[in-house]
């Protein structure tokens, strides 16, 4: 198992779209921007969101993407599973097998399948919400820093 760049894309992409979103669809060209994040490979990372059903599509001059869910539902665990496969460190841990044909399962099958609990653990306790709220948090406190003028 091993992040991709297309779930960590995603994760900020939805956080933007939280942030972004109050007053209707949000564009994925909006989005590509502020994040940095090429267009092309944004909206192919939306549309399997959106055939997950995490995210829905509107179309139109005022269109654009928007959560198919309450955004407080949806977990960095989730995003993770969806476009990088379920968590597994080993091909061993939960319930796998081993490497070696023919082996039983070894001792080390339990790091493994810890490792996996910990992950989803960490990943499942982070809502894309909470890290919009933490993201608003942020982005407040670099406005007030900000010297007057600019």
């Amino acid at each position: 198992m091993r992040l991709t760049k297309k779930s960590k894309y995603a994760v900020r992409a939805l956080v933007e779209v939280v942030l972004r979103g109050s007053g209707g669809p949000v564009g994925v060209s909006e989005i590509a921007r502020r994040q940095r994040i090429p267009e092309r490979f944004l909206e192919q990372i939306f549309g399997e969101l959106r055939r997950a059903g995490i995210l829905e599509s509107h179309r139109g001059a005022h269109g654009g993407y928007s959560f198919s869910m309450p955004p407080e539902e949806v977990t960095v665990l989730d995003i993770v599973e969806v476009l990088d496969g379920e968590i597994r460190p080993a091909r061993c841990s939960a319930g796998g097998v081993c490497y070696i044909d023919d082996a039983p399962l070894c001792s080390t099958s339990r790091v493994w399948d810890e490792a996996r609990v910990a992950l989803e653990g960490v990943f499942g306790r982070y809502s894309i919400a909470q890290l919009a709220a933490a993201e608003r948090e942020i982005r407040a406190g670099r406005e007030e820093a900000a010297p007057i003028g600019k």
